[in-house]
C-alpha cells in the first residue's frame, strides 16, 4: 500500500460516516487493503471482458470481415440485396413487390431514375440525319408516348443477387418516317448467356437467325438478324461486359402500332450497331 491508497481509505471512512468516527489506524489500514483489493478485482474483470470481446470480434472478422467492420464502425447490417452490384441502391420490399410498386415496374425512385438515364443516353445515340422526337401513337388503340423508359425487377422477393432490367424505347425519325431503337440493360443475371450470339438471338426471339461476332475494343459483340423475313427484320446487337452486365440494342425500320410509315432502312450498319452496344456509357455506372 502506498500513501494514495491510505489517503483514499481515510476519505472513504470519512464520507461513509456522519459524524466521522474517531480515527483508528488499524481499522483504516484494514479498509485500505479491502479498497485496493476491490479496485484490482474491478480492473481484472474489465480486462477479461475486453479480452473476450476482442477474441469474439477476431473470430467474427475471420468469418465475415465486412459485417464485422460495419459493426465496429457503427454501421449495422446493410439491408442491401445487391452485395455484388456496387453503386446500386438498396431495395426495400413490401409483401410481394418493392415498396411503392404494384407490379415488377418501378415508376419512381432510384430504379426508375436509372431507366430515365438510359432513355436519355439512347436518345443521344441516334445517328446524324435522324432525330428522336417525343411522338404520340396515331393508332387509336395505343396510348401514351412512343418515347419511354422502363425499369423492372427480374427476380422475386428474397432472391439474391437482385436483378433489375432497364429498357429505353426510342422512335427514330427521318422525313416523317419512323423506326424504333430499343436499348435493354440488365444487371448480372445467371440466365443471360455468355455467348453474345446466343444472347442476341434470345432477345430477338427468332428461331432461324444469322449472327456475326464483331470485335469492339477487345470485346465480343454478337449481331443477329432473322433469316426469314416473316420472322421480322429487326437487327439485334448484344454485349456482355466483364462484370456480368449485359447490353442489347435492337433497331427496326418500323415502330409497331405507331401509325407512321416505316423508314427506308435501319439507321445503323451492323458494325455501328455493335459499337453502340459495347459503349460503356450503357452500363449505368456499374
Amino acid at each position: 500500500m502506498n500513501e494514495q491508497d491510505l489517503k483514499r481509505a481515510f476519505q472513504d471512512v470519512v464520507v461513509a460516516s456522519s459524524p466521522p468516527p474517531s480515527m483508528d489506524p488499524g481499522i483504516a489500514l484494514d479498509k485500505a487493503h479491502k479498497a485496493r483489493s476491490k479496485r484490482r478485482a474491478s480492473i481484472t474483470g474489465a480486462a477479461v471482458a475486453v479480452l473476450v470481446v476482442g477474441v469474439g470480434l477476431g473470430s467474427a472478422f475471420a468469418l465475415n470481415p465486412q459485417s464485422t467492420k460495419d459493426y465496429l464502425m457503427g454501421a449495422g447490417q446493410s439491408s442491401s440485396s445487391n452485395p455484388g452490384s456496387p453503386g446500386m441502391p438498396d431495395t426495400q420490399w413490401g409483401e410481394e413487390w418493392p415498396v411503392g410498386q404494384s407490379d415488377r415496374t418501378a415508376t419512381n425512385g432510384p430504379q426508375a431514375d436509372r431507366g430515365t438515364q438510359l432513355l436519355n443516353l439512347a436518345k443521344a445515340s441516334v445517328p446524324s440525319g435522324y432525330d428522336a422526337p417525343d411522338l404520340k401513337y396515331k393508332d387509336p388503340s395505343m396510348y401514351g408516348g412512343m418515347l419511354r423508359a422502363q425499369a423492372q425487377i427480374s427476380t422475386n422477393k428474397g432472391e439474391t443477387p437482385e436483378v433489375w432490367e432497364y429498357t429505353a424505347y426510342v422512335p427514330v425519325r427521318k422525313d416523317d418516317k419512323v423506326g424504333q431503337l430499343t436499348v435493354t440493360v440488365s444487371m448480372p443475371n445467371s440466365r443471360n448467356q455468355a455467348d453474345p450470339c446466343v444472347l442476341a438471338n434470345r432477345v430477338s426471339g427468332s428461331a432461324d437467325f444469322s449472327c456475326k461476332i464483331y470485335e469492339v475494343a477487345g470485346n465480343q459483340v454478337g449481331v443477329a438478324s432473322p433469316v426469314n423475313p416473316a420472322q421480322g427484320t429487326a437487327t439485334t446487337a448484344s454485349y456482355r461486359a466483364a462484370n456480368g452486365w449485359t447490353v442489347t440494342v435492337t433497331q427496326e425500320e418500323e415502330y409497331s402500332y405507331s401509325g407512321y410509315p416505316k423508314l427506308d432502312r435501319q439507321p445503323f450498319f451492323a458494325p455501328e450497331l455493335a459499337a453502340l452496344a459495347a459503349d460503356p456509357k450503357f452500363l449505368l455506372g456499374s
